[in-house]
């Protein structure tokens, strides 16, 4: 072997010494510059799942779902203080690992462009509003117009502005897809892992997010009925957009970041590593889940989107208190709560979501709840729920008995806008989209109505809810000090600084 390597070095170098004569010193004619999109786009893909992933890490804290196993021993989840982060890597993901890919200067889109593969150009940006959408919702003003352009202090976009973005690349996606050239490269199933070239999907997925972002500003700008109609036409042709990864592997590339094995390879960044085996269920998931807890009745999905403990318990723990929660029982042990690992979307081998198709459903009883079509909000409500229940496995008559259960409402007259958030809650478990719906409602107990403030949120908050992450320390604030400074971001509580929808948003309720 190392007879070989020498050889081959040697031989590298009689190329290099020969090459230099005839080539620019500046090209490598052993390494190509750009990468074709068929080989470009699965690592994309993968990015992407990672991109969200790293979102939902605080978020699904931030959201209630989950909390610190001891209390008050985590910064950003517990006191909800962000300032002494060292790296946001939600930030790098969406800007280099998915955004650069795609759109840089050796980007996907550029590559594309020169080969006719408009089919790619259609999927790529397609992929790049929902990277623009997901990360502006947690961050608020980023740049946009600036963001590839070069430049080390790029100005950032209004968050309004950036969802004008947004639909521009939607419709640009989409007017791609509608016109493959008939000399693109083919788009299969190594090269497209979400929907295996079908274009048809594609345009879906793009009206979904669509939908998704419209939603955001529906209460200010009276777009339910349009919302309406988006999905009606959506739903047609929609199907999951999930990152699947294989059922077994050593890859640490290959395992959800959910998972058991917790991947966290050395490149990765400490502040999106996951944190389940240190986390409870809280005291609002196991409120939410139970059907009756004297008698053990729990709704089934519980069983699915975890496993059981040691001691087949199902306690919950107060958010920011984990087992210093002084209403838990005298004795009890990170033993008695469900084991958060193994469920649905927490295994090795989970699938990550992009979107689903039970969102839409909520999205729409949503819209026709405030058009005061009851009948057809409490519709689409029970859809959700349905598409959720079996999505996740659960037995055909325990759809039905939950289905008719006192846990959902039943008539339209008793339908309540809780009713419809608290379970699209459930069905979008940990994912960052939940975050944005409580921060619609200005974490309203009316729309949820278990939501409480943190007894360990830091006292100097005055009382305020967390509204979106800080930037990244590592970048922004060393080179874009202007721009962080014209936006307030160097203040120590900028993160109850609410975003654009929050500000303008009319659900404020209780």
């Amino acid at each position: 072997m190392k007879i070989f390597v020498k050889g081959f070095s040697i031989i590298l170098g009689i190329v290099a010494l020969s090459a230099c004569n005839k080539l620019d010193l500046n090209y490598n004619p052993v390494q190509p510059v750009t990468v074709p999109s068929s080989l470009r786009l699965p690592a994309i893909q993968a990015n992407l799942a990672y991109s969200l992933y790293a979102q939902a890490r605080f978020a699904a804290y931030h959201s209630y779902y989950v909390t610190t196993r001891t209390g008050n021993s985590n910064a950003q989840t517990d006191t909800w203080n962000y300032n002494n982060i060292t790296r946001m890597g939600a930030w790098r993901w969406h800007y280099f690992d998915v955004g650069s890919n795609i759109s840089g200067p050796a980007g996907m889109l550029l590559r594309a462009e020169e080969d006719g593969d408009n089919n790619y150009i259609g999927v790529g940006k397609i992929m790049l509003a929902l990277s623009f959408l997901s990360a502006t919702d947690v961050f608020g003003d980023m740049p946009f117009d600036e963001a590839y352009s070069g430049s080390f202090n790029p100005l950032y976009n209004t968050q309004e502005e950036i969802y004008a973005g947004v639909e521009r690349l939607l419709d640009e996606g989409i007017e791609e897809l509608q016109n493959v050239s008939s000399s693109a490269s083919s788009m299969n199933a190594n090269a497209d892992l979400i929907y295996q070239g079908d274009y048809r999907k594609w345009i879906a997925l793009a009206n979904a997010v669509r939908a998704r972002m419209k939603l955001h500003t529906a209460n200010f700008t009276n777009g339910y009925q349009e919302l309406v109609t988006l999905i009606n036409a959506t739903l047609t042709d929609f199907e999951d957009a999930v990152f699947r990864y294989p059922g077994t592997s050593t890859s640490n590339w290959e395992k959800n970041l959910w998972g058991e094995s917790r991947p966290n390879p050395e490149w990765q960044f400490a502040d999106i590593r996951n944190d389940l085996l240190n986390s409870l269920p809280t005291d609002v998931l196991m409120k939410t889940l139970t059907i009756n807890e004297d008698a053990g009745l729990y709704d089934p999905r519980l069983y699915k989107l975890t496993t059981p403990g040691t001691n087949n318990k199902y306690l919950g723990a107060k958010m920011s208190e984990g087992l210093r929660d002084n209403a838990l029982p005298s004795g009890t042990t990170y033993q008695d709560f469900a084991n958060l690992y193994n469920g649905y979307w927490t295994a090795d081998s989970s699938a990550y979501p992009y979107m689903i198709e039970e969102e839409l459903y909520f999205i729409k009883a949503e819209a026709l709840y405030y058009l005061n079509d009851n009948q057809g909000a409490l519709t689409a409500y029970k859809q959700g729920v349905e598409t959720n229940l079996r999505r996740l496995g659960i037995e055909e008559g325990q759809i039905i008995n939950f289905l008719g259960s006192s846990k959902l409402a039943q008539t339209a007259e008793n339908l309540k806008i809780s009713d419809i958030l608290m379970q699209k809650w459930i069905a979008l478990y940990l994912q960052a989209e939940s975050w944005v719906d409580i921060r619609r409602y200005h974490y309203s107990v009316d729309a949820y109505p278990d939501l409480y403030y943190p007894r360990f949120a830091l006292a100097e908050w005055g009382g305020r809810y967390i509204q979106r992450f800080v930037y990244d320390p590592q970048t922004e604030y060393i080179y874009n000090p202007k721009e962080i400074s014209r936006l307030g971001a160097d203040k120590r509580d900028w993160v109850f600084t609410p975003l654009w929808w929050v500000e303008r948003s009319t659900l404020a309720g209780n």
